[in-house]
């Protein structure tokens, strides 16, 4: 088993301005997350009914959580996904990359030392921001939405994007255009929303009861079930890395071209 040479590892860690990026989209975050729990409220009635419709949620503060939770899982997937990246991706695009892998450390050592980064920022990202929504939310919560139910539903989405920064690494190991890959972080971001974007067209398709509408049909499926999720959330934040994880292997396997 070839030993992790742990300098270049720290080395690669204090490559990219993390502690700036992690502050700057948090900043933008905050500002989203805490500017929705001050507008949603003062919608017209008219609005907000027809916001309930469309997204199959009722209440106030279940129609402040959807947008919160969008802001929190937008935000934490795509700082991760600048680091993805700006990894591999772009390297390669600008024919760096192999000189790179010339360094005496094995590829996967070189993808986990470059990507684990972006999993990070997207966790610390992530958490602050689920807490800012529970601050911000902190009047609204009633007995249908508990602050545990809205955090855990913002640390779910953070788990869903560390999986999703996972099968980005995994599809751009040999991307050799910086504008395609970029166009996969966009994709694998929208993958996941689109299921929701027909309900609010379609919402025949996914039966009340039905399997589809709880998994599928996010970030209102985890509105309906926050009950759950308030404990289960660790479970799922298991999987999302377990997932990620994966990701990262299949692009370490992928990353050397030959």
């Amino acid at each position: 088993m070839t030993p992790i040479p742990w300098t270049y590892v720290r080395a690669e860690l204090r490559r990219e301005p993390l502690a700036f990026m992690g502050l700057s989209a948090g900043l933008f975050g905050a500002v989203s997350i805490l500017a929705t729990c001050w507008a949603v409220p003062r919608l017209p009635e008219s609005v907000l009914t027809l916001l309930s419709l469309s997204l199959a949620v009722e209440g106030l503060p279940a129609l402040v959580l959807v947008n919160t939770l969008l802001a929190v899982w937008f935000v934490a997937y795509f700082v991760g996904a600048v680091v993805v990246i700006r990894a591999i991706a772009a390297p390669r695009a600008e024919n760096g990359l192999d000189l790179l892998l010339v360094k005496p450390v094995p590829p996967e050592v070189f993808v986990w030392s470059r990507i684990l980064p972006a999993f990070g920022l997207c966790a610390a990202v992530g958490l602050g921001l689920s807490l800012t929504q529970v601050i911000g939310m902190w009047g609204l919560f009633d007995d249908q939405l508990s602050a545990a139910g809205a955090l855990g539903a913002g640390l779910t989405t953070v788990a869903v994007a560390i999986a999703q920064l996972g099968a980005l690494t995994a599809l751009t190991a040999r991307s050799t255009e910086l504008a395609g890959a970029l166009g996969l972080a966009i994709a694998v971001f929208m993958a996941v929303l689109t299921p929701t974007s027909v309900f609010i067209y379609r919402p025949d398709l996914f039966p009340v009861d039905g399997l589809g509408r709880a998994l599928f049909v996010a970030p209102t499926s985890l509105i309906l079930h926050s009950e759950l999720i308030a404990w289960a959330w660790p479970i799922v934040m298991l999987v999302g890395v377990g997932v990620g994880a994966l990701g990262l292997a299949w692009a370490a396997r992928r990353v050397v071209v030959g």
